[in-house]
C-alpha cells in the first residue's frame, strides 16, 4: 500500500506543476514577450479627462511610455496572466530604475504611477519567471533597445502633426531591429486616425520578432503624429524640466542600455 503512494503524490505534484500558468524563468523556447508603447500626444488628444502631471517629482520622457510587458505561450499564442502563486508587488524593489520616465502615468487626477506598476506585475510580471525588477527592467531595456522616438525622427517621421503612412513607420523598425510593431490608431483631429499604440515582440532570448499573432486595429493607410508638449498636461512642469517638452533635449536612451542598429 505504501509502495503505491509514493507515485500517486509524484503524479499530483506533476499535475499542479502542469496546471500553474507561471513560466519557469529558463523557459525561453516557449514565451515571446508583447511590449505595449504608448504615444502620450495622442493619448492627451484624444481623452476627455486630458493629461496631468505625474506626482513622482520625476518628469516624464518627451517619449513613449511603457504600457505593458505580457509574456505569451508560444505554442497557443495566449497571454500568460494572472497566475495563482504571485509574489505580492513591492514598489522598494524597483526605486531608481527609471519608470517614472519610461513608465509614466499621466493620466488625471495626478497620480505617482504605483496602481500601474501593481496592476502590470500583478496581471502580468508574476506570471513572467522574472522578479520583480528584473520584469521591470526588462520592459526598459526592450523599449530602449527600439529607441521608438528616436527611431523615427532619424527616419523623418516626427511628432508634427504630418500624415505618415503605416508601411514607412513599419519599414523604420524593421529595417532596425528587423521586426514590424503592430500599430493601434485612435480618431483625432479633423476625424484622421492618429498613430497611439505601438506593439512590439520578443522572443525568450530577447531577439524581436514579428508578433506571432497580432491583434487587429482600424487604421488608415496614413495616421498623425500628434505633438506632445508640454502645455498638454494640466499641471505645468517647471523650468528645470521644461526641456523634455520644448524640444532643447532629444528623447535619449537610459544609461547603459544600447540601442539595437
Amino acid at each position: 500500500m505504501a509502495s503505491c503512494r509514493i507515485p500517486l503524490l509524484c503524479l499530483l505534484g506533476l499535475l499542479l506543476v502542469v496546471a500553474s500558468p507561471a513560466i519557469a524563468a529558463d523557459d525561453s523556447g516557449g514565451i515571446y514577450y508583447q511590449l505595449a508603447l504608448l504615444w502620450p500626444g495622442a493619448y492627451c488628444e484624444q481623452t476627455s479627462a486630458g493629461c496631468c502631471k505625474p506626482t513622482t517629482g520625476v518628469s516624464p520622457a518627451r517619449d513613449f511610455y511603457i504600457t505593458g510587458l505580457t509574456v505569451y505561450n508560444a505554442t497557443t499564442d495566449a497571454a500568460v496572466t494572472e497566475c495563482s502563486n504571485q509574489a505580492p508587488y513591492n514598489p522598494n524593489l524597483i526605486t531608481g530604475i527609471g519608470l517614472e520616465q519610461y513608465w509614466s502615468n499621466i493620466k488625471c487626477p495626478s497620480n505617482n504611477g504605483q496602481s500601474s506598476w501593481k496592476n502590470a506585475w500583478t496581471k502580468a510580471g508574476a506570471c513572467s519567471g522574472l522578479d520583480e525588477k528584473a520584469y521591470f527592467e526588462k520592459a526598459l531595456s526592450f523599449r530602449s533597445r527600439i529607441n521608438p522616438l528616436v527611431r523615427l525622427k532619424k527616419n523623418g517621421i516626427q511628432d508634427d502633426f504630418e500624415l505618415y503612412g503605416l508601411k514607412a513607420i513599419k519599414k523604420v523598425f524593421k529595417s532596425g531591429i528587423n521586426a514590424e510593431p503592430v500599430i493601434q490608431c485612435r480618431k483625432g483631429p479633423f476625424d484622421k486616425y492618429m498613430l497611439y499604440q505601438l506593439y512590439f515582440c520578443a522572443n525568450g532570448t530577447g531577439t524581436f520578432i514579428d508578433c506571432p499573432a497580432p491583434a487587429k486595429y482600424t487604421c488608415s493607410k496614413t495616421v498623425l503624429f500628434h505633438p506632445y508638449k508640454k502645455w498638454m498636461l494640466k499641471q505645468q512642469l517647471n523650468d528645470d524640466s521644461a526641456e523634455f517638452y520644448e524640444g532643447a533635449a532629444d528623447p535619449f536612451q537610459l544609461p547603459g542600455l544600447a540601442m539595437d542598429n
